[in-house]
């Protein structure tokens, strides 16, 4: 594992939706799915964790080391971007 948790962040055309690159393995599945918060409360321990600590995430998809976030358009994206960082933090270090 590596030392540190980087996360590297991409936008595209919706203004709501964000990629997250992460430097960890966030699922050995190939996809993990969450269309709303109640479904991640019921999913893996990595989906529970964000969906917990991070205000404004609606919908979340994880891939091995990416995770697409959907916020709720009254959240800003900073605060969305810096609980998940330091929820990831907390998880792997």
């Amino acid at each position: 594992m590596s030392e540190y948790v980087t996360v590297d962040v991409e936008y595209g055309d919706d203004p709501n939706i964000a990629e997250l690159y992460v430097n960890q393995t966030l699922t050995e599945l190939e996809e993990e799915r969450y269309l709303n918060p109640q479904e991640g409360d019921l999913g893996s321990p990595i989906a529970q964790l964000l969906f917990a600590a991070v205000d404004g995430i609606e919908m979340l998809t994880i891939e091995c080391d990416r995770l697409t976030i959907t916020r709720a358009p009254d959240h800003a994206w900073e605060a969305i971007i810096d609980e998940t960082r330091d929820a990831l933090r907390d998880w792997y270090l």
